[in-house]
């Protein structure tokens, strides 16, 4: 049993006692029985303030104009009433056909007019589509799911909802997401997809997908800048979208689209995920094991990554192309927190830079600590400076927060698991403490795979909503041939297509790939950790011997699929190309004579580092 394990076994057989040091088992079951003291929980969000997150939930996405778009989402929140009417209507008709509600809504809105849209159009063409009709469609799209989720949470209140509220609340809501589509660096590009990586969290197997991103970010090096077609022009990630570890990997990849910071960025992932131990990353409050149930809220405390943060966080990664979302949860909310370095709902208007960073490395440190292990983080950066809360890792809720991609527009996605496709088999628990430790990693495993389904069918609902509302608006076109093309998004205006049979290919999980009218719209690739009988990480164990045969598994399962992810991120040319060429063999080899001596990665330094 490692040591995290051993301390946990400490706290099963001690701290739950509160102070005393019986060993008998009546005295635990006496304490785990014995009723907690009733404290005020804080207040749960407002009517008005629920209503603002669903609506901003609905609306932000990723436009080609999304300068014009804020106007019309900044009018829709002025001028609310058809949203409020399907509301009604789909309250009324609760349990039976609702289809009036929605024809009501496309009847007022799709013709164009409202909230500033563009009248429908009497011609289009697929092969040099306009900005203003693509992103009306996505966006009368998104609006019109807005009262679906607002009469479902008037369904779950005791009281009637307030007009007046609700108003509010779209106002509201309509407005933030305005402001962050307006601030946001990227955008939709009519011609290229919009790139994203998802990453899991996985302590120190997170190796695996920092070698992955090792050599996917060194053929864009190789290829970026330079023009087709031999270099891949403005190739880039779009969004990086992490939990725990992955957060941590993820501001590597913002800071490698920093321009000037390139090698510095991959550096740090093959040193970090190769060369650390224990006592680098975080210390120990060494102390009375019996305080952890009195005011000690962590093992550990994690400033060895803040300081490796603060060695790679620069203000630029704020003002750069790449969106960095860290993902936590708030335990005295449950609420999941998607912390954008882009997003003017989390950060100051007035902050500094220094204030910026600090809130940019408190984010990500709020993803990475384990309950129980570390200590949670107490607040996370926001427009008015600081939320406070009780932070901790995103896996607990989000371990693989693929929704964040989806929200936020992404039409293409790779998704990097540290685990396998199915939980790993161990042999039968030798007693209480092992049998919780498995539990908990079920525990953990369980939401990627239900948020990956989740997203892949709201991805689906989503663009269905837009393509629906798109043969709306193109009803009356002079050439109905030119319809299904545009809808579907495969005219060649549009992100490059493939053939046919690729472009339905599918994976294990029902996505629009099922669907041909959405196909075009969203893709994913998955790249799980290989099973094999490599050794494997658990708790906050860091070492070397371990994390190296990860990173380089990482690199090899990238190398042998670096055709797909290219084709997934539409990267061309032939630099990209000469590199996906080379034996797999060679790629390992070169990560692995980038090595440190292991030496240089342990010697001199303590197995555990006191936080004293």
């Amino acid at each position: 049993m490692n040591r995290s394990r051993t301390s946990l076994l400490c706290l099963v057989l001690l701290a739950t006692l509160n102070g005393g040091c019986f060993l008998r088992t009546g005295y635990i079951l006496e304490a785990l029985n014995e009723p907690s003291e009733p404290k005020t929980p804080p207040l749960p969000p407002s009517f008005r303030e629920r209503v603002g997150r669903l609506t901003r939930a609905h609306l932000v996405d990723a436009y080609a104009d999304p300068a014009e778009v804020a106007k019309w989402m900044s009018a829709l929140g002025g001028a609310p009433r058809p949203i409020v009417e399907q509301v009604e209507c789909l309250r009324a008709h609760a349990g039976g056909s609702n289809a009036t509600c929605y024809d009501a809504f496309l009847r007022a809105t799709v013709p164009g007019g409202l909230w500033g849209l563009p009248a429908q159009p009497k011609s289009v063409n697929p092969t040099a589509p306009t900005a203003a009709e693509v992103d009306a469609q996505r966006f009368l799209g998104n609006a019109m799911g807005i009262a679906a989720s607002l009469a479902a949470l008037g369904d779950s209140l005791s009281d009637p909802m307030n007009p007046s509220l609700l108003n509010q609340g779209l106002r509201e809501g309509a407005e933030s997401a305005a402001q962050y589509v307006s601030a946001r660096r990227w955008s939709r590009k009519l011609g290229r997809p919009s790139n994203a990586i998802v990453l899991s969290g996985g302590g120190a197997n997170g190796a695996f997908s920092a070698g992955i991103m090792w050599r996917l970010l060194g053929v864009l090096e190789q290829c970026r800048g330079k023009p087709e077609p031999e270099g891949c022009g403005d190739a880039r990630i779009d969004l990086a979208a992490g939990s725990s570890t992955g957060a941590l990997i993820s501001t590597l990849v913002d800071l490698f689209h920093t321009p000037g910071h390139e090698e510095k960025a991959r550096d740090m992932l093959l040193g970090n995920y190769t060369c650390s131990v224990e006592s680098d990353l975080y210390c120990v409050n060494s102390t009375w094991v019996w305080k952890i149930a009195s005011d000690l809220k962590g093992l550990v405390r994690f400033d060895g990554v803040e300081k490796k943060l603060r060695s790679a966080v620069v203000p630029a990664q704020l003002t750069n192309g790449t969106e960095l979302v860290s993902v936590s949860v708030d335990f005295e909310t449950g609420d999941v927190h998607g912390v954008s370095d882009q997003d003017p709902a989390d950060f100051s208007p007035t902050a500094t830079d220094a204030q910026r960073v600090d809130g940019l490395i408190n984010a990500v440190l709020a993803s990475i600590v384990e309950p129980v292990l570390a200590e949670p983080v107490p607040w996370i950066p926001s427009s008015k400076g600081r939320h406070a809360g009780t932070f901790l890792d995103g896996g607990v809720r989000s371990g693989l927060p693929v929704l964040q991609a989806v929200q936020r527009g992404a039409e293409r996605v790779l998704v990097i698991s540290t685990g396998n496709l199915e939980s790993t088999p161990v042999p039968a628990p030798d007693n209480a403490v092992t049998t919780l430790m498995r539990t908990i990693d079920l525990f953990v495993a369980q939401p990627r795979v239900g948020e990956v389904q989740q997203a892949e069918l709201a991805a689906v609902g989503r663009r269905f909503a837009e393509y629906n509302v798109c043969a709306l608006r193109l009803a009356q076109v002079e050439d109905p041939t030119t319809t299904e093309p545009y809808c579907r998004r495969t005219g060649t205006g549009f992100v490059p297509t493939e053939p046919r049979s690729l472009q339905a290919a599918t994976s294990m999980w029902l996505g629009p790939a099922r669907f041909e009218q959405v196909a075009s719209s969203w893709r994913t690739s998955w790249m799980f950790r290989p099973e094999s009988q490599l050794a494997t990480a658990s708790g906050y164990s860091f070492s070397p011997q371990v994390m190296r045969p990860l990173f380089k598994e990482g690199v090899k399962s990238f190398q042998q699929r670096c055709a797909e992810v290219l084709r997934l991120f539409e990267v061309r040319g032939t630099l990209a190309q000469n590199e996906c060429a080379r034996p797999v063999d060679d790629v390992v080899t070169e990560a692995e004579s980038r090595f440190a001596p292991v030496g240089q990665c342990t010697d001199g330094k303590p197995d555990q580092r006191s936080c004293d």
